[in-house]
């Protein structure tokens, strides 16, 4: 999983306090801003193409997540 998967992750589930550990203060308002703008404006031609790479991306820290507790499960 990449990282910019992992921080569109944070954004979409509004966990600040975890982006600010991962990106400090000052760019996790600046993410979540964006991505909430991102959200709200989903309709307009370009915003469609970022909410298609960050719902592939949430995709991603999912499959992640999934493949994780199956290797846990396991043990």
């Amino acid at each position: 999983m990449s990282k910019m998967s992992w921080i569109s992750y944070l954004c979409e589930n509004n966990l600040k306090d975890e982006l600010i550990e991962e990106v400090g203060v000052d760019y996790a308002n600046g993410f979540l801003e964006a991505h909430k703008q991102m959200r709200e404006r989903k309709n307009e031609p370009a915003f469609k193409v970022l909410n298609k790479i960050h719902n592939n991306m949430q995709k991603e820290v999912h499959d992640a997540k999934v493949s994780s507790v199956r290797i846990q499960s396991k043990k």
